[in-house]
């Protein structure tokens, strides 16, 4: 219940409001959320999809930290209760486009079978393409992981693995109006052939007035050790301030 409610709190401050990083301007606040409901005579059908992010720019230094909680059930059980925490750090020396990065990652999800998982690691990064309406990264690295995952649906199993984390982002914006935005990522095992994550994160960002916006988020997950996957569609309002 005590989720439940902040979820509603969150749902009912959802604005958005278009800004960019300045020399003045270096941090940025953002809120979204989003869901979908089907209620039928048999019961009622229900996901949300909530997120919160807070960013701090320098001239060569970028923090990134976020939060992301979906929750889900049908009329027979629950079937989502996933949670993220992750927080990076970007480090720019020499050139504007090239950087380090290294990254911290918490996750636990009732969907893929994730009792708990921890995540770091280290790569580089370079953006391809950096324009205002128009941005193409690629990224790299080493991570070091260990889970508690449950395999079969019954055993739990604890683990390390080291993974190699590639990485590509898309940004295209049309007008002043219309984002659309991927992220995707595969995580392969280098020490059990089989083992490997796929994540996708694709939204598109439409502003209606002002602060106030609509999203509509696709997101995709796989897990090949615990052999779940997940395909989520959601749409709801979001909020951000720079300041």
């Amino acid at each position: 219940m005590k989720k439940l409610y902040i979820l509603f709190i969150v749902i009912a401050i959802q604005f958005k409001l278009q800004a960019q990083f300045t020399d003045s301007t270096t941090r940025l606040v953002k809120l979204t959320s989003g869901g979908s409901i089907n209620k039928t005579k048999d019961g009622s059908n229900y996901l949300f999809n909530n997120n919160a992010q807070f960013n701090v720019r320098k001239r060569r230094t970028v923090l990134n930290s976020s939060a992301s909680w979906i929750y889900g059930m049908n009329p027979e059980k629950l079937t989502n209760n996933d949670f993220t925490l992750s927080s990076n750090v970007n480090l720019y020396r020499h050139f504007t486009d090239f950087y380090y990065w290294g990254l911290v990652n918490y996750t636990t999800s009732y969907s893929l079978n994730i009792k708990a998982q921890g995540q770091a690691g280290i790569g580089i990064a370079y953006n391809f393409i950096n324009k205002p309406n128009l941005w193409l990264n690629v990224s790299n690295g080493m991570i070091g992981e260990t889970s508690r995952i449950i395999q079969g649906d019954t055993a739990v199993i604890n683990y390390q693995t080291i993974r190699n984390s590639l990485r590509v982002q898309f940004m295209f914006k049309l007008g002043d109006r219309l984002t659309f935005r991927t992220g995707n990522f595969f995580q392969p095992s280098l020490e059990y052939i089989s083992d490997h994550i796929i994540s996708s994160d694709t939204e598109f960002t439409y502003q209606l007035w002002k602060g106030l916006n609509l999203n509509t988020r696709l997101l995709y997950n796989k897990i090949s050790r615990t052999e779940k996957e997940n395909l989520i569609f959601t749409y709801g309002f979001g909020y951000q301030k720079y300041f």
